[in-house]
Protein backbone atom coordinates (compact mmCIF):
# COMPACT_ATOMS: atom_id res chain seq x y z
CA UNK A 1 0.00 0.00 0.00
CA UNK A 2 2.62 2.56 1.09
CA UNK A 3 5.17 1.29 -1.41
CA UNK A 4 2.95 2.14 -4.39
CA UNK A 5 2.25 5.59 -2.94
CA UNK A 6 5.93 6.43 -2.60
CA UNK A 7 6.76 5.11 -6.08
CA UNK A 8 4.00 7.36 -7.42
CA UNK A 9 5.50 10.34 -5.58
CA UNK A 10 9.00 9.70 -6.94
CA UNK A 11 7.60 9.22 -10.45
CA UNK A 12 5.87 12.57 -10.15
CA UNK A 13 9.14 14.19 -9.05
CA UNK A 14 10.86 12.72 -12.11
CA UNK A 15 8.18 14.21 -14.33
CA UNK A 16 8.70 17.60 -12.67
CA UNK A 17 12.45 17.21 -13.18
CA UNK A 18 11.97 16.64 -16.91
CA UNK A 19 9.60 19.59 -17.26
CA UNK A 20 11.87 21.97 -15.31
CA UNK A 21 14.72 21.38 -17.74
CA UNK A 22 12.85 23.26 -20.48
CA UNK A 23 10.38 25.38 -18.48
CA UNK A 24 9.80 29.12 -18.70
CA UNK A 25 9.38 31.18 -15.51
CA UNK A 26 5.59 30.73 -15.38
CA UNK A 27 5.95 26.93 -15.63
CA UNK A 28 8.75 26.98 -13.04
CA UNK A 29 6.42 28.76 -10.59
CA UNK A 30 3.67 26.18 -11.15
CA UNK A 31 6.04 23.24 -10.78
CA UNK A 32 7.50 24.79 -7.63
CA UNK A 33 4.02 24.83 -6.09
CA UNK A 34 3.63 21.15 -6.98
CA UNK A 35 6.92 20.36 -5.22
CA UNK A 36 5.73 22.25 -2.13
CA UNK A 37 2.51 20.23 -2.11
CA UNK A 38 4.47 16.99 -2.37
CA UNK A 39 6.74 18.07 0.48
CA UNK A 40 3.72 18.84 2.66
CA UNK A 41 2.35 15.39 1.88
CA UNK A 42 5.65 13.76 2.91
CA UNK A 43 5.76 15.86 6.09
CA UNK A 44 2.40 14.37 7.07
CA UNK A 45 3.81 10.87 6.65
CA UNK A 46 6.67 11.72 9.02
CA UNK A 47 4.21 13.01 11.62
CA UNK A 48 2.16 9.82 11.31
CA UNK A 49 5.36 7.85 11.79
CA UNK A 50 6.09 9.71 15.03
CA UNK A 51 2.55 9.11 16.32
CA UNK A 52 2.94 5.45 15.41
CA UNK A 53 6.18 5.27 17.46
CA UNK A 54 4.47 6.92 20.44
CA UNK A 55 1.70 4.30 20.31
CA UNK A 56 4.22 1.47 20.00
CA UNK A 57 6.15 2.75 23.02
CA UNK A 58 2.90 3.06 24.99
CA UNK A 59 2.06 -0.58 24.26
CA UNK A 60 5.64 -1.66 25.06
CA UNK A 61 5.55 0.07 28.45
CA UNK A 62 2.00 -0.95 29.34
CA UNK A 63 2.40 -4.64 28.54
CA UNK A 64 6.16 -4.93 29.26
CA UNK A 65 6.92 -5.96 25.69
CA UNK A 66 10.48 -6.25 24.43
CA UNK A 67 10.39 -4.94 20.88
CA UNK A 68 13.66 -4.69 18.93
CA UNK A 69 14.62 -1.29 17.57
CA UNK A 70 15.62 -2.94 14.29
CA UNK A 71 11.98 -2.77 13.18
CA UNK A 72 12.57 0.96 12.76
CA UNK A 73 16.23 1.08 11.88
CA UNK A 74 15.93 -1.12 8.81
CA UNK A 75 13.60 1.36 7.13
CA UNK A 76 16.22 3.30 5.23
CA UNK A 77 18.16 0.20 4.17
CA UNK A 78 15.00 -1.66 3.23
CA UNK A 79 12.17 0.46 1.97
CA UNK A 80 14.19 3.38 0.63
CA UNK A 81 16.80 1.23 -1.11
CA UNK A 82 14.12 -0.94 -2.72
CA UNK A 83 12.26 2.12 -3.93
CA UNK A 84 15.44 3.54 -5.40
CA UNK A 85 16.29 0.32 -7.23
CA UNK A 86 12.79 -0.17 -8.60
CA UNK A 87 12.26 3.43 -9.52
CA UNK A 88 15.68 4.21 -10.98
CA UNK A 89 16.65 0.87 -12.48
CA UNK A 90 16.34 2.21 -16.03
CA UNK A 91 18.47 5.27 -15.31
CA UNK A 92 22.23 5.57 -15.69
CA UNK A 93 24.39 7.06 -12.93
CA UNK A 94 25.52 9.94 -15.14
CA UNK A 95 21.88 10.91 -15.76
CA UNK A 96 21.15 11.53 -12.08
CA UNK A 97 22.06 14.75 -10.36
CA UNK A 98 21.75 14.17 -6.63
CA UNK A 99 21.95 16.45 -3.63
CA UNK A 100 22.32 14.39 -0.49
CA UNK A 101 20.23 16.04 2.30
CA UNK A 102 22.34 14.19 4.85
CA UNK A 103 25.67 15.51 3.58
CA UNK A 104 27.72 16.91 6.45
CA UNK A 105 31.25 18.03 7.13
CA UNK A 106 32.73 15.52 9.56
CA UNK A 107 34.96 18.22 11.05
CA UNK A 108 31.84 19.83 12.46
CA UNK A 109 30.90 16.73 14.48
CA UNK A 110 30.43 16.07 17.28
CA UNK A 111 29.96 19.15 19.43
CA UNK A 112 29.85 21.69 16.58
CA UNK A 113 26.58 20.71 14.95
CA UNK A 114 25.31 23.25 12.51
CA UNK A 115 21.62 24.06 12.12
CA UNK A 116 21.77 23.49 8.35
CA UNK A 117 23.40 20.08 8.72
CA UNK A 118 20.63 18.11 7.06
CA UNK A 119 18.12 20.48 5.54
CA UNK A 120 17.72 24.23 5.18
CA UNK A 121 14.67 25.87 6.74
CA UNK A 122 13.40 29.25 5.57
CA UNK A 123 10.36 29.87 7.81
CA UNK A 124 11.29 32.87 9.98
CA UNK A 125 9.35 31.68 13.04
CA UNK A 126 10.84 28.22 12.69
CA UNK A 127 14.37 29.60 12.51
CA UNK A 128 13.65 31.75 15.54
CA UNK A 129 12.39 28.78 17.54
CA UNK A 130 15.42 26.74 16.59
CA UNK A 131 17.84 29.46 17.68
CA UNK A 132 15.92 29.95 20.93
CA UNK A 133 16.09 26.21 21.49
CA UNK A 134 19.85 26.25 21.01
CA UNK A 135 20.17 29.11 23.48
CA UNK A 136 18.10 27.32 26.11
CA UNK A 137 20.03 24.11 25.43
CA UNK A 138 23.38 25.82 26.01
CA UNK A 139 22.01 27.20 29.31
CA UNK A 140 20.84 23.69 30.34
CA UNK A 141 17.21 24.90 30.35
CA UNK A 142 16.01 21.67 28.82
CA UNK A 143 12.24 22.06 29.23
CA UNK A 144 12.32 25.41 27.47
CA UNK A 145 14.66 24.00 24.81
CA UNK A 146 12.38 21.03 24.18
CA UNK A 147 9.39 23.37 23.78
CA UNK A 148 11.19 25.34 21.07
CA UNK A 149 12.54 22.27 19.27
CA UNK A 150 9.05 20.73 19.24
CA UNK A 151 7.79 23.84 17.46
CA UNK A 152 10.54 23.35 14.88
CA UNK A 153 9.85 19.68 14.10
CA UNK A 154 6.08 20.21 14.03
CA UNK A 155 6.56 22.77 11.27
CA UNK A 156 9.52 21.06 9.58
CA UNK A 157 9.30 17.30 10.29
CA UNK A 158 12.16 16.46 7.91
CA UNK A 159 14.58 18.89 9.58
CA UNK A 160 16.58 16.11 11.22
CA UNK A 161 18.86 18.34 13.28
CA UNK A 162 15.72 19.61 15.01
CA UNK A 163 14.85 16.03 15.96
CA UNK A 164 18.43 15.52 17.09
CA UNK A 165 18.38 18.41 19.54
CA UNK A 166 14.88 17.54 20.71
CA UNK A 167 16.08 14.02 21.43
CA UNK A 168 19.10 15.40 23.30
CA UNK A 169 16.87 17.66 25.40
CA UNK A 170 14.55 14.77 26.22
CA UNK A 171 17.52 12.62 27.22
CA UNK A 172 18.83 15.34 29.56
CA UNK A 173 15.35 15.46 31.14
CA UNK A 174 15.44 11.64 31.56
CA UNK A 175 12.50 11.33 29.16
CA UNK A 176 14.27 8.42 27.57
CA UNK A 177 11.46 6.93 25.47
CA UNK A 178 10.74 10.29 23.88
CA UNK A 179 14.44 10.74 23.20
CA UNK A 180 14.64 7.30 21.61
CA UNK A 181 11.68 8.17 19.36
CA UNK A 182 13.57 11.14 17.95
CA UNK A 183 16.77 9.16 17.46
CA UNK A 184 14.91 6.29 15.77
CA UNK A 185 13.38 8.74 13.33
CA UNK A 186 16.81 10.09 12.40
CA UNK A 187 18.15 6.56 11.87
CA UNK A 188 15.16 5.71 9.71
CA UNK A 189 15.76 8.66 7.41
CA UNK A 190 19.51 9.26 7.53
CA UNK A 191 21.85 7.45 5.14
CA UNK A 192 24.99 9.14 6.47
CA UNK A 193 27.27 6.68 8.27
CA UNK A 194 28.84 9.28 10.53
CA UNK A 195 25.50 10.61 11.70
CA UNK A 196 24.19 7.09 12.26
CA UNK A 197 27.23 6.26 14.39
CA UNK A 198 26.58 9.32 16.57
CA UNK A 199 22.91 8.45 17.02
CA UNK A 200 23.63 4.82 17.92
CA UNK A 201 26.14 6.08 20.48
CA UNK A 202 23.52 8.33 22.07
CA UNK A 203 21.02 5.48 22.10
CA UNK A 204 23.60 3.30 23.81
CA UNK A 205 24.11 5.97 26.47
CA UNK A 206 20.37 6.06 27.12
CA UNK A 207 20.15 2.29 27.51
CA UNK A 208 23.18 2.39 29.82
CA UNK A 209 21.44 5.02 31.96
CA UNK A 210 18.42 2.72 32.12
CA UNK A 211 20.79 -0.12 33.13
CA UNK A 212 19.77 -2.07 30.04
CA UNK A 213 23.39 -2.92 29.46
CA UNK A 214 22.97 -5.58 26.76
CA UNK A 215 20.95 -3.16 24.65
CA UNK A 216 23.55 -0.48 25.28
CA UNK A 217 26.31 -2.77 24.01
CA UNK A 218 24.26 -3.56 20.89
CA UNK A 219 23.99 0.16 20.13
CA UNK A 220 27.69 0.79 20.71
CA UNK A 221 28.52 -2.10 18.39
CA UNK A 222 26.30 -0.59 15.69
CA UNK A 223 28.02 2.76 16.17
CA UNK A 224 31.39 1.11 15.57
CA UNK A 225 29.97 -0.71 12.52
CA UNK A 226 29.29 2.72 11.03
CA UNK A 227 32.53 4.29 12.28
CA UNK A 228 35.14 1.86 13.61
CA UNK A 229 37.31 4.71 14.89
CA UNK A 230 34.65 6.37 17.07
CA UNK A 231 36.77 7.00 20.17
CA UNK A 232 33.93 7.95 22.55
CA UNK A 233 32.28 4.60 21.85
CA UNK A 234 35.41 2.82 23.09
CA UNK A 235 35.05 4.53 26.46
CA UNK A 236 31.28 4.06 26.62
CA UNK A 237 31.61 0.36 25.78
CA UNK A 238 34.31 -0.02 28.42
CA UNK A 239 32.17 1.73 31.05
CA UNK A 240 29.17 -0.47 30.23
CA UNK A 241 31.23 -3.66 30.43
CA UNK A 242 32.69 -2.43 33.72
CA UNK A 243 29.20 -1.89 35.14
CA UNK A 244 28.30 -5.42 34.04
CA UNK A 245 31.28 -6.80 35.98
CA UNK A 246 33.10 -7.80 32.79
CA UNK A 247 36.32 -6.18 33.91
CA UNK A 248 38.78 -7.82 31.52
CA UNK A 249 36.64 -6.89 28.53
CA UNK A 250 36.24 -3.36 29.86
CA UNK A 251 40.04 -2.95 30.07
CA UNK A 252 40.34 -3.84 26.39
CA UNK A 253 38.02 -0.98 25.37
CA UNK A 254 39.41 1.53 27.88
CA UNK A 255 42.88 0.91 26.47
CA UNK A 256 41.61 1.49 22.94
CA UNK A 257 40.39 4.92 24.05
CA UNK A 258 43.66 5.52 25.92
CA UNK A 259 45.58 5.31 22.62
CA UNK A 260 43.90 8.58 21.66
CA UNK A 261 43.40 10.23 25.06
CA UNK A 262 46.87 9.85 26.58
CA UNK A 263 46.26 12.36 29.38
CA UNK A 264 42.75 11.31 30.43
CA UNK A 265 42.89 10.67 34.21
CA UNK A 266 39.48 9.01 34.16
CA UNK A 267 40.61 6.33 31.73
CA UNK A 268 43.64 5.50 33.87
CA UNK A 269 41.41 5.45 36.95
CA UNK A 270 38.87 3.00 35.55
CA UNK A 271 41.51 0.73 34.02
CA UNK A 272 43.10 0.61 37.46
CA UNK A 273 39.79 -0.11 39.17
CA UNK A 274 39.09 -2.89 36.69
CA UNK A 275 42.49 -4.47 37.40
CA UNK A 276 41.79 -4.11 41.11
CA UNK A 277 38.50 -5.94 40.77
CA UNK A 278 40.37 -8.72 38.97
CA UNK A 279 42.79 -8.98 41.89
CA UNK A 280 45.72 -7.71 39.83
CA UNK A 281 46.82 -5.13 42.39
CA UNK A 282 50.19 -4.09 40.94
CA UNK A 283 48.62 -3.29 37.57
CA UNK A 284 45.81 -1.47 39.37
CA UNK A 285 48.28 0.67 41.34
CA UNK A 286 50.25 1.54 38.21
CA UNK A 287 47.21 2.92 36.38
CA UNK A 288 45.63 4.69 39.35
CA UNK A 289 48.97 6.32 40.25
CA UNK A 290 49.01 7.68 36.68
CA UNK A 291 45.49 8.94 37.28
CA UNK A 292 46.66 10.67 40.47
CA UNK A 293 49.47 12.40 38.58
CA UNK A 294 46.90 13.85 36.18
CA UNK A 295 44.27 14.75 38.78
CA UNK A 296 45.66 14.83 42.30
CA UNK A 297 42.61 16.64 43.71
CA UNK A 298 40.14 13.79 43.19
CA UNK A 299 39.73 12.18 46.62
CA UNK A 300 38.43 8.85 45.30
CA UNK A 301 41.76 8.23 43.58
CA UNK A 302 43.66 8.48 46.87
CA UNK A 303 41.08 6.32 48.63
CA UNK A 304 41.47 3.67 45.95
CA UNK A 305 45.26 3.80 46.20
CA UNK A 306 45.12 3.64 49.98
CA UNK A 307 43.06 0.44 49.83
CA UNK A 308 45.30 -1.10 47.16
CA UNK A 309 48.50 -0.37 49.09
CA UNK A 310 46.95 -1.90 52.18
CA UNK A 311 46.08 -5.03 50.22
CA UNK A 312 49.73 -5.51 49.19
CA UNK A 313 50.98 -4.72 52.68
CA UNK A 314 52.49 -1.27 52.07
CA UNK A 315 50.93 0.49 55.09
CA UNK A 316 53.02 3.66 54.88
CA UNK A 317 51.97 4.36 51.29
CA UNK A 318 48.38 3.60 52.23
CA UNK A 319 48.49 6.17 55.05
CA UNK A 320 50.12 8.68 52.73
CA UNK A 321 47.16 8.53 50.38
CA UNK A 322 44.59 8.49 53.19
CA UNK A 323 46.17 11.68 54.56
CA UNK A 324 45.71 13.34 51.17
CA UNK A 325 41.99 12.69 51.40
CA UNK A 326 41.81 14.66 54.64
CA UNK A 327 43.52 17.56 52.96
CA UNK A 328 40.73 18.10 50.43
Amino acid sequence: MFKETFIEIFTLLDEIDNKLSAADQEEVDLLTQKIIQIRKQMDKYINYWLKFEEKINYLEDKYKLNLPDELCENLSDGLLDNLEHEHLEEKHDDDISQLDPNKIDESEMPGKIKEDMFYTIEDIECIGSFRKGLGYFDLSMMEEAATEFRKVVEKEPNFLIGHFYLGMAYAEMSLYEKALNEFRLILALSQNDYVNAIIHNFKGNIYAEKEQFEKALEEFKKALDFDNNFIDVFFNTGATLYNMGKYQDSIEYFKKALKYYHEDWELFYYIGKAYGNLGQFQEAIYYIERSAELNSSYAAIHLELGVLYELIGEKNKAREHYSKIKGY
